[in-house]
C-alpha cells in the first residue's frame, strides 16, 4: 500500500507538472525572504564570530555578555559594506571614464592599429592585403556604436519606469533578509537546538545521524571555501595591484581590487579581470597592454600552483580538476552564482562519497574475514 500510494502521488505530480511548477514559484516568493537571510546570516556569522572571540574573551560579567553579540554582528557588518564601498569607489569611478575615453578614442585606436599593420606589411603580407581590400568606416561606426548606447540609455529608462514594481520588491525583501538575518545570528543556538530535537523527535535514529553528518560536511566545505577563497582573494589582488604598481601600469588599484572580488570564481576570475583590465590599459598604451597580459599570466601561474593550492586546495581538500568540473557544471547549471556554490558542493559531494566508499570497503574487508574464519 505505501509503494502505491508514492507510485499514484509520483504519477499524480508529473501529469500537473505545470501547476506543480506554479506552486513552487509561488512557495519560493514566499520564501525568498528567508533564504536570502539566513544566506546573509551565514556569510555574517563567520565574521562574527572571529570579533566575539577578542570581544573581552575573559570576562564573564553580565553586561559583556549581553552585548558581546550585538556588538559583534554590528562590526560584522559594518566590515563587510566598509570593504564594499571600498571596491565599489575604487572600480565605479574610472571604469566609467575609462569607457567613455574608450568610446571617444575609437576611432583613432582602428585607424592606429590599421596604420601599423600597413607600415610593417613585410612582416605581415596577408594582414596588410586584407586591410587593403576591406574599407572601414571606423568614424561611422563609432558614430552607430554611440546612437546604439544612446537608444539603450533611453530604453533603460522606460524599462526602469515599467520595472519599478519589481524594484521596490527586491528592496522589501532584501530589507526583510536583513532582519531576519539578524533574529538568526542572534539566536543561533537555539535554533540549531530546535533543529537537533525536531530531527531526533520525527526521524530514526540512523537517518537523523546521516541528516547531521550531511550538514556537518556542507557546513565545513562551505565554510572552509569562504575563508580560504577570502584569503586567496586578499593575496591575489594585493599582488596583482602591487606588480601593477612596481611596473607603473595604470590603473593599478582599480585592477587590483576588480581581480579580489573576480577571484572568488574559481581559475576563471582571474581572467575576467585581466580581459578588462587589458582593454582599459589598451586605450593609454598597447604595448603596455601586452606587457600586462605577460604579467597576469606569470600571477596567474603563481597563483594557481602555490597560492591557490596551498590556501583553498588544503581548506576544501579538492584537487584542481574536481575544482574545474565543480565551477564547469555550476556554470553551466545556474551561472555566475553556481560557479560560486559549485566548488564547496563539489568538496562536499566528493567527502561523502570518499567517506561512503571507505566505509563500504572496511565492512567488505570484515565481511571477508569472517568467512575466512568460518
Amino acid at each position: 500500500m505505501k509503494y502505491l500510494l508514492i507510485s499514484a502521488l509520483v504519477i499524480l505530480l508529473i501529469t500537473n507538472y505545470k501547476q506543480l511548477f506554479s506552486w513552487i514559484s509561488v512557495i519560493w516568493a514566499v520564501l525568498r525572504p528567508i533564504f536570502m537571510g539566513a544566506l546573509i546570516a551565514y556569510v555574517i556569522n563567520l565574521l562574527m564570530i572571529q570579533f566575539e572571540k577578542i570581544y573581552f574573551p575573559n570576562q564573564n560579567k553580565k553586561w559583556v555578555k549581553l552585548t558581546r553579540r550585538p556588538i559583534s554582528i554590528i562590526l560584522s557588518f559594518l566590515a563587510i559594506t566598509l570593504i564594499l564601498a571600498l571596491i565599489i569607489g575604487l572600480i565605479a569611478p574610472q571604469l566609467i571614464s575609462v569607457f567613455a575615453t574608450i568610446f571617444a578614442t575609437l576611432p583613432e585606436l582602428f585607424e592606429m592599429v590599421e596604420n601599423w599593420i600597413l607600415n610593417y606589411e613585410s612582416i605581415f603580407p596577408q594582414f596588410a592585403e586584407l586591410i587593403q581590400e576591406v574599407d572601414i568606416d571606423w568614424r561611422g561606426l563609432s558614430s552607430q556604436v554611440l546612437n546604439v548606447v544612446n537608444n539603450f540609455g533611453s530604453n533603460l529608462v522606460e524599462t526602469m519606469v515599467s520595472t519599478i514594481g519589481s524594484v521596490f520588491g527586491f528592496i522589501v525583501n532584501l530589507f526583510l533578509a536583513f532582519i531576519i538575518s539578524i533574529y538568526i545570528l542572534l539566536s543561533k543556538e537555539k535554533l540549531v537546538e530546535q533543529f537537533k530535537r525536531l530531527s531526533r523527535a520525527y526521524l530514526p535514529s540512523k537517518i537523523d545521524q546521516n541528516i547531521r553528518y550531511v550538514f556537518r560536511v556542507v557546513n565545513d566545505s562551505f565554510k572552509n571555501f569562504l575563508v580560504g577563497e577570502t584569503i586567496e582573494a586578499a593575496i591575489l589582488g594585493s599582488l596583482v595591484a602591487l606588480s601593477m604598481w612596481i611596473f607603473q601600469f595604470p590603473y593599478a588599484g582599480m585592477i587590483g581590487a576588480l581581480t579580489g572580488v573576480t577571484a572568488y570564481i574559481p581559475y576563471v576570475g582571474a581572467y575576467i579581470s585581466a580581459g578588462v583590465g587589458f582593454l582599459l590599459i589598451l586605450v593609454e598604451s598597447p604595448i603596455q597592454a601586452l606587457l600586462f597580459l605577460v604579467l597576469i599570466v606569470v600571477i596567474q601561474q603563481i597563483e594557481s600552483n602555490v597560492i591557490y593550492p596551498r590556501v583553498v586546495g588544503q581548506s576544501i581538500g579538492l584537487s584542481g580538476l574536481w575544482v574545474i568540473v565543480g565551477v564547469t557544471i555550476g556554470g553551466g547549471l545556474w551561472g555566475v552564482w553556481g560557479m560560486l556554490i559549485g566548488v564547496p558542493i563539489s568538496s562536499a559531494l566528493y567527502r561523502l562519497i570518499k567517506d561512503n566508499v571507505t566505509k563500504r570497503e572496511k565492512l567488505k574487508k570484515a565481511t571477508s574475514r569472517d568467512k575466512t574464519i568460518f
